[in-house]
């Protein structure tokens, strides 16, 4: 169970795989690496040197005294420093992606690409409220949701309700309302007006069946990251590399072979 010291933070990583190119993994919401590592890291391994980690505060990194979204892609910066990591391919699923557009802006040097998944870059009143609500739950108990109505953010869209909302271990709560409130953030605060100074190459997936962010929030990134390539497989659901391993996997090898970054 390797632990990196960072100075304000404690990461947890794993490391699988060797080779000149180094793939990243930023897990979603709440998450952590470890389905990843389980399901996916060796499929990965036989390509690239792998690295997955976990957020501060959350799986099996330690709490800290301060969350940010600067702050958690500053953790990836110094993460990658510490392993002798120059850049990369950095990869983001849902919230992962959120941390990957401020990395990819904050330290466009360490990218080699940048693969957005299920993500997006600004969030519309509807579901800056179903997010803020989702670490209010977390926070509060199911009570934070008495005398609320969450009107759908999108045609199909899952909102926050007691049945499906997970259940957040203590010494993960602070974290997980700090990532809720960031991406609710995003109505006010979006990153979409940046995201043509990007210059590296960028893939973004999206799931046609996507009940949690949708693929709208891709086709915005798609339209002013320039150069981008969007790929929306219309079956899968939110966490296209999760629900669509090959087709997934079958798409990234051939974007980062056309970009010239594999063999």
């Amino acid at each position: 169970m390797p632990l990196m010291d960072l100075g304000d933070a404690t990461i947890h990583y794993e490391e699988r795989g060797s080779g000149p190119l180094t793939f990243v993994y930023c897990h979603g919401l709440g998450s952590s690496g470890q389905g990843f590592e389980r399901d996916d890291m060796d499929w990965y391994a036989q390509h690239f040197r792998t690295i997955s980690w976990d957020n501060r505060g959350l799986g099996r990194s330690k709490p800290s005294a301060k969350y940010s979204l600067p702050a958690y892609a500053g953790d990836l910066a110094h993460l990658m420093d510490k392993l002798n990591i120059g850049r990369a391919v950095v990869m983001g699923v849902s919230w992962g992606g959120v941390v990957v557009q401020r990395f990819a802006l904050d330290y466009p040097e360490k990218c080699a690409a940048i693969v957005l998944d299920s993500s997006s870059s600004e969030s519309n009143p509807k579901a800056s409220d179903n997010w803020y609500m989702r670490g209010e739950v977390a926070r509060l108990g199911p009570a934070a949701l008495v005398g609320k109505s969450l009107a759908p953010a999108f045609e199909g869209h899952a909102t926050v309700n007691e049945a499906q909302f997970p259940k957040v271990q203590p010494e993960h709560v602070e974290s997980y309302v700090a990532q809720s409130r960031a991406v609710a953030g995003l109505r006010e605060h979006p990153m979409t007006p940046y995201l043509g100074r990007l210059t590296m190459p960028a893939l973004i997936v999206a799931g046609g069946k996507d009940q949690v962010a949708g693929a709208g929030g891709s086709v915005v990134m798609s339209r002013v990251i320039p150069g981008s390539r969007l790929e929306i497989l219309p079956e899968a659901g939110h966490g296209v590399y999760r629900h669509d391993p090959e087709g997934f996997r079958s798409i990234l090898l051939d974007f980062l072979k056309q970009r010239g970054l594999l063999k």
